[in-house]
């Protein structure tokens, strides 16, 4: 890894509240179990478990099923997702703590989505009426906004963020991407929030500007890291530590 490089990797903020999104992923987990149990015997035998894309359900699951889902999704993501992450390859070790923050508020950010399902499906079976595909592109226009805001600040790794091969293979090339990454994203998450109040354009509301940023990405970060091997800089560097 060139001097450069090494300079770069050290300007990363490092967080010492990384463990705050624990805290919240704990306590939305524990809200979806009671909610579970709370709920479960007044809801129906058979709760809506799917939706088209005009919000009319046309699916059923047994409600132990439907409701037990999402709390385990949510386990999932906090005990065993993470620890995936902290005994996988060793993230670069002046960004770790950085990089863990933003893994940690993206998994935060999913298991708020998987809160609002769940009590979106309660709601639905008991009674009450929701406008589901509101819902959902608004709040995952709202966490679109949330990983831009953190985005930029992500260094380079093995778990998160744009990893093509030109990114992950030059930190400039990783910083450049992210940095210009994070305002597209906070882009289309402001767009999705406009589409959300207009039912036809709801669910392109969320894709186009998504397959376009991914595409616009992937070929940017191809033209910065050919940009660096004509400028004569170090083209390849590890994204990560293979130390313990």
């Amino acid at each position: 890894m060139s001097a450069s490089d090494n300079e770069r990797e050290k300007i990363a903020p490092q967080p010492k509240t990384w463990t705050m999104p624990v805290v919240l992923m704990t306590t939305i987990l524990v809200l979806q179990i009671i909610i579970a149990i709370v709920t479960y015997p007044f809801l129906p035998d058979q709760v809506p478990s799917h939706w088209n894309i005009a919000g009319q359900v046309n699916s059923y699951a047994p409600k132990l099923i439907a409701i037990g889902l999402f709390p385990l999704i949510s386990f999932m993501l906090l005990v065993v997702l993470r620890g995936l992450v902290k005994m996988g390859p060793r993230l670069t070790r002046d960004g770790e703590s950085s990089n863990r923050f933003f893994i940690d508020i993206a998994l935060s950010s999913v298991m708020l989505l998987m809160l609002v399902l769940q009590m979106t499906v309660v709601a639905f079976s008991l009674g009450v009426k929701l406008d589901l595909p509101f819902v959902i592109c608004f709040v995952i226009s709202l966490f679109f906004i949330v990983l831009g805001n953190y985005m930029g600040k992500l260094r380079r790794n093995f778990w998160a963020g744009i990893r093509t091969p030109w990114s992950l293979a030059n930190s400039v090339v990783w910083e450049r991407t992210h940095r210009l990454g994070g305002w597209l994203f906070v882009a289309a998450g402001l767009v999705g929030i406009l589409c959300s109040f207009i039912p036809s354009l709801r669910l392109w509301g969320i894709l186009v500007p998504i397959m376009v940023i991914s595409i616009f990405l992937y070929i940017y970060s191809y033209i910065c890291y050919r940009q660096q091997v004509q400028a004569g800089n170090e083209p390849l560097s590890p994204p990560f530590d293979g130390g313990n």
